[in-house]
């Protein structure tokens, strides 16, 4: 059964095919879905038996959940999916990463913990804390685009894990910051997020909160607990980087090169003493490709050097290789959702009245 037009995996089959290097999440992602549709129109057996029988420690291609997603949308009908999936967010669904943050200390440790770990549950997701005066901002970026029904369940189930955060005094002040447009109706926006503002058409994904609630300590903390499960959560991250060491030192020299304005597999190759063949070969057995390396290299790099604003736009594009600014700007949008210029903005924190897609 198709789900939706262009989802090439069939989970009839359990087939979730990945591309080499390809960003992933957490199979735990669809266990609040699973949930959420239980009894609806979308819950057909074709999908639900498949999903059921993944393994909580399996890692998805990132692309195929979010076509999931679409086609889960079309078959239920209801956009708002993604909000109520939210809710259906339980505690241990994110495995070690929800110990981690809710043993934490303070307010503090339990944002920075959920920074230092968010890559155990997604390979997209970018959690930053960044106070500015009286100020504290939860930002949470993708690297790449997504539909706005994943965001909504992200950003939604962020919200719902860190419950002991906000009831550590954080949620007295807190609001929540949409980047989208408001729609029309935001009824399951309020649910979702249980009647806090809400800001849309804010800069950036997040939340802004009192930074005196930063010190707060958590009604969970758990000091001994905490060591434990954050010595876990290091070795696994360990183990993640330890297995791919020569994709690691390909990315390292193609770094160098890029830079330098020769990021071809020949000159990569020269630099680590082999051919270009050995290299395609080890890299194979690594599960990647040289091409893949390079055009993830360039959406990290892109991501860190339009950050910083330093940096002019066209300089960014003559960095990494491109022969023309615009097809940087397109290449970007395509890896963000947003131009070079918004992002930059969005480092920011949100002022201005909230924009609406009505």
């Amino acid at each position: 059964m198709a789900l939706s037009g262009g989802f090439d995996a069939d989970p009839a089959n359990g087939d979730f095919r990945m591309e080499p290097r390809e960003l992933c999440c957490s199979a735990r992602i669809c266990q609040p879905f699973l949930r959420a549709v239980r009894g609806s129109a979308a819950d057909v057996p074709e999908w639900r038996q498949p999903v059921e029988a993944l393994d909580l420690d399996a890692r998805l291609p990132i692309p195929i959940l979010n076509q999931l997603l679409e086609g889960l949308i079309a078959l239920s009908g209801d956009p708002d999916l993604g909000l109520k999936a939210a809710r259906e967010w339980s505690p241990g669904d994110g495995g070690v990463l929800d110990h981690a943050f809710t043993s934490a200390s303070t307010v503090r440790d339990a944002i920075l913990a959920v920074g230092r770990y968010i890559q155990l549950f997604s390979d997209a997701v970018e959690i930053n804390l960044v106070t500015v005066g009286s100020q504290a901002f939860l930002r949470h970026d993708h690297q790449i685009a997504i539909p706005r029904a994943a965001r909504d369940f992200s950003l939604g189930a962020l919200y719902r894990a860190l419950h002991c955060v906000w009831a550590s005094g954080a949620g007295a002040s807190a609001r929540v910051l949409m980047a989208h447009g408001a729609p029309c109706d935001t009824t399951e926006y309020v649910r979702t997020f249980e009647r806090l503002p809400i800001e849309f058409g804010a800069p950036f994904y997040g939340f802004a909160f009192d930074a005196d609630s930063l010190d707060a300590r958590l009604v969970s903390a758990d000091i001994g607990l905490h060591l434990v499960v954050c010595n876990h959560a290091d070795l696994m991250l360990k183990e993640r980087s330890l297995e791919r060491q020569f994709t690691n030192k390909v990315r390292k020299a193609l770094a160098a090169e890029l830079d330098g304005g020769t990021p071809s597999i020949v000159h990569v190759a020269s630099r680590l003493h082999m051919s270009a063949r050995t290299l395609e070969r080890k890299l194979d057995r690594e599960g990647t490709r040289f091409s893949t390396l390079l055009a993830e290299l360039r959406r990290e790099l892109a991501v860190q050097f339009v950050k910083n604003p330093g940096i002019e736009l066209g300089e960014i594009a003559y960095r990494l290789g491109f022969s023309q600014a615009g097809s940087f700007f397109r290449a970007f949008k395509r890896w963000t959702g947003e131009t070079p210029s918004r992002y930059r903005r969005g480092r920011t924190p949100p002022v201005g009245p909230p924009k609406t897609e009505c």
